[in-house]
Parts: structure tokens; C-alpha cells; sequence
């Protein structure tokens, strides 16, 4: 008989989990599917891992300016052994504490691979690889996505790597290319060219973070480059071949490049391989279609995270997963919720390069192209006294809106704590707050924030410190 519960969470990544935890405090009995360890990518293998890096990356090359801070020159050596060590230690720390709060709480975790999902009456029968049957009305879809790779390219995570196999290296390279200048990408070549490796970014649209304001673009190729980190825009990479003398890369330009080891960030694929026996999920480009409740077009299926495509973030899937929670507390408890649907242009988006880069809503292109005359306002960190002090200028900060009505529709800011400041355009941006009613509003002094101050006044012209 197969074991029987509520609700049937497949993949136990931040949406999952989170989506688990939630449940029990709504009382709901729960059980997830997980083949790894609770966390799933991010805590694992991507968000947190590499956040560790890019800490000491940070430390490392302040200690390294220790004259602009009034202190000596100080000799430090990096040893990227103890570095690798602390990175495993802070993953296990913090997968260790997710794990306690599902014992805590009581929440079974099957490790074991999700394989086939069935109709038996009204309830869902999963299947997975090691024989085990799950039963429940409701199940939820949180398997996440896959680094994918190019054509005639295999990752083998020795030479030529995944965002996953660059973490496992327990030794620095001494040169990488990096194969894709997106937000992965960008966030690896920074955090090792800072190690001192030689780092090369081949991406073949015109820009890299293509998907940022073009004037954030534009800047962070100006500090990468002031970085010594190479960049080849508007360039293909055909083939990987390797040689005594390491890997040699084919580009699309007719030019190779050799290096020790490879980087392979040209985006990730839905991992959606359960099979629905005798029937179909509804799918687009590979990945899960859903409504504005996370449904599914089967009965009582739901999907969250980046297996729906929607926008790969794991904040994106927690939110999501939050939202289906208080829907399944809804049809089973009979709990009334109100949420207004996720709107995905309003989700922070935040780059760990150095500098750091964070952005909601439109970019100035976007908000054009939607809206025709817009107001932009801009304040640099060079102007802000907070940003003096930390010896961290580079950078700005810069707020879209509407013209007609004065709402605000897009910030982004490169600079100092850029991912930790973006969460104020969050929120101003989503309560609908418009470019005079934030005058209100009383910024801390001497902040950082200020500078998100001074380009809300900037839209009207008003920005006191602006030369």
C-alpha cells in the first residue's frame, strides 16, 4: 500500500522547503521527494557557495588596498585550500539547520528520485526509483533546472565545468575561460580573477549581463576590464579541445584561446523528466506551464522555481512556493488568503560581482519602449559620503519613472551593497509609490542608501548633493 499524505512535494530546493515548512505551520501533512540533500542547488551547489566566495574575494582584495584605508601594506597569501574549506563548512552549516527544522518539525524527507506520477481516483500515486509509492490529492513540481551546455560541448566537470564542478575545485587554476557573460558567469570571472587567475569572458551577444540596463552593463565592463578580466562580446565558442598545453577553445571569430580550465555559463535548462503515465503536463520550451496560482492543467498539480521558466532566482520559488501554501491551506482547511498575483518584473535581481549590482522592474529601454517619455534619475556613490568612507565609489544609482503619472517603474544600482540597497526599489516599486510621494520619505545619514535618495529627487531635478 503506498504511504498516504497531502500534499507531495517533488525537489527540495529553496521553493520546496520552504513550500514544506509552510504547510506544517498551517498543520497540512507533507512529505518531500528529494534524491540530494535539502537545499537543492543553492545552498548546495550555487547561491551559497558561491556568496562565501565572493566574500572572501572581497576581503582579500581590501586587505590587498590596505594603503586607501590610512594602514600599512599588508603581505597576504591566499591559500585557497582553507578558502574551499570554509565554503564547505558554511554550506554545512546552514543545510545542517534546514535539516533540524524539518526533524523539529517533523516533516518526512524521502531521499530517494521521483520517477512516474499516475491517476488512481482522486488521489496521485508517485512512483520512485528505489520502489517506494507516495499517495495525495496535491503535489507540487519544485525540481528546479540544469546547466546547459553548447552543442558538441560536454561538461565533464574536470577541464570543462558546470557552475557546480567550478565549486568542487579545490585548487586555483591558472587561467579559466569563462563561456557565457551572464549573471553566473559574470559572478565566477570576478570572484577568481580577484584570486589573481587569468580570466576570460567569451560572450556571444554584444554585451554582457545583457539582460541589465545597458548603462549597468556598460559599467561593469568597465570595471572587469579595469580588473584585467578579458572580455570578447559578439563572439561564439565552436569547439573545446585539449592539449598538452591545456584547453584550447574554438571562437566563432576564427581565433582560439588556451587556458587550463573551462567554464560553461550559457544558461540553465527545467529539469522535468518525471513521466505522467497516460497523461500530459503541459509544457513550453521544456519547462512547466502554470496559471497565476502555480496550477498546473492537471487537477491538484502545482509547479514552482525555476522548472517553470518563470524567472530563475530562488527567491522567485520560495515567493511562488509561499503563494501555493496559503492556495492548499485554502482547499484543504478552508482558510481564506489574498495575495495579488506575482508580478516577475518586480522581483529584485542581484549580481555578486565586484562591483556589486542589483535591479527591479524595467530597464530604461524597457520602460521606453512600454510607456514612451519617461524620467530617469541618476546619483553617483562618488557623491556620497558613506561610500567615501568605505573607499568604495564605483558606481550609481538610478530610478526610472513614468512621465505621465510619476511612478516608479525601474532602479538599479551598481556599487557598494547594491544587492542588500535593491530591496528598497522592491518596495517602493511594488506599493506604487510615485517620484513625489517618496519625498516623504526620511533616508538615513550617512548611508549608503542616501544615494537611492538623491535619484528619487533627481527625477524631479531636485537631487541636492548631484553636480
Amino acid at each position: 500500500m503506498p504511504q498516504e499524505t497531502k500534499v507531495i512535494i517533488v525537489g527540495g530546493g529553496p521553493g520546496g522547503y520552504e513550500t514544506a515548512i509552510r504547510l506544517s505551520q498551517y498543520g497540512i501533512d507533507t512529505i518531500v521527494v528529494e534524491q540530494d540533500r535539502i537545499g537543492g542547488v543553492c545552498l548546495n551547489w550555487g547561491c551559497i557557495p558561491t556568496k562565501t566566495l565572493v566574500k572572501t574575494s572581497e576581503l582579500y582584495t581590501e586587505i590587498k588596498d590596505s594603503q586607501a584605508f590610512g594602514l600599512p601594506p599588508i603581505e597576504a597569501e591566499l591559500d585557497y585550500t582553507k578558502v574551499f574549506e570554509r565554503k564547505n563548512t558554511v554550506v554545512e552549516q546552514l543545510v545542517s539547520g534546514i535539516e533540524y527544522l524539518f526533524r523539529k518539525r517533523k516533516i518526512p524527507i524521502l531521499k530517494e528520485k521521483a520517477i512516474s506520477v499516475s491517476r488512481v481516483g482522486d488521489a496521485w500515486l508517485l512512483m520512485t526509483d528505489q520502489g517506494s509509492e507516495l499517495s495525495a490529492p496535491y503535489i507540487v513540481i519544485a525540481t528546479g533546472s540544469a546547466a546547459k551546455s553548447l552543442p558538441g560541448i560536454e561538461i565533464d566537470e574536470t577541464d570543462i565545468l558546470s557552475s557546480t564542478g567550478i565549486l568542487k575545485l579545490d585548487k586555483l587554476p591558472q587561467s579559466l575561460a569563462v563561456v557565457g557573460g551572464g549573471v553566473i558567469g559574470c559572478e565566477f570571472a570576478s570572484i577568481f580573477a580577484s584570486f589573481g587567475v587569468e580570466v576570460h569572458i567569451i560572450e556571444f551577444l554584444p554585451r554582457i549581463i545583457a539582460l541589465e540596463d545597458e548603462e549597468i552593463s556598460k559599467r561593469l565592463t568597465m570595471a572587469f576590464k579595469k580588473n584585467k578580466i578579458r572580455i570578447r562580446t559578439s563572439t561564439g565558442v565552436t569547439a573545446i579541445s585539449k592539449s598538452p598545453e591545456g584547453l584550447v577553445l574554438q571562437l566563432s571569430d576564427e581565433t582560439s584561446l588556451t587556458v587550463e580550465k573551462a567554464l560553461i555559463s550559457v544558461g540553465r535548462i527545467p529539469v522535468n523528466n518525471l513521466i505522467w503515465e497516460n497523461l500530459e503536463l503541459a509544457t513550453n520550451r521544456g519547462a512547466i506551464e502554470i496559471d497565476e496560482q502555480m496550477r498546473t492543467n492537471l487537477p491538484g498539480v502545482f509547479a514552482i522555481g525555476d522548472v517553470t521558466a518563470k524567472l530563475q532566482l530562488a527567491h522567485t520559488a520560495s515567493k511562488q512556493g509561499l503563494q501555493v501554501a496559503d492556495n492548499l491551506n485554502y482547499l484543504i482547511n478552508a482558510k481564506e488568503f489574498h495575495h495579488e498575483p506575482l508580478n516577475y518584473a518586480n522581483i529584485p535581481r542581484c549580481t555578486f560581482t565586484h562591483p556589486e549590482i542589483g535591479s527591479v522592474g524595467l530597464s530604461e529601454q524597457e520602460a521606453q519602449d512600454s510607456f514612451g517619455e519617461i524620467l530617469v534619475g541618476r546619483f553617483p556613490f562618488t557623491a556620497n559620503g558613506k561610500a567615501m568612507a568605505m573607499s568604495n565609489t564605483f558606481g550609481f544609482a538610478k530610478t526610472i519613472a513614468r512621465a505621465d503619472t510619476g511612478a516608479l517603474v525601474g532602479m538599479h544600482i551598481i556599487g557598494p551593497q547594491a544587492a542588500e540597497l535593491i530591496a528598497q526599489g522592491g518596495i517602493l516599486i511594488s506599493s506604487g509609490a510615485t517620484a513625489e510621494s517618496v519625498e516623504s520619505i526620511v533616508f538615513a545619514h550617512p548611508t549608503l542608501s542616501e544615494a537611492i535618495k538623491e535619484s528619487l529627487e533627481d527625477l524631479r531635478g531636485l537631487s541636492i548633493h548631484k553636480i
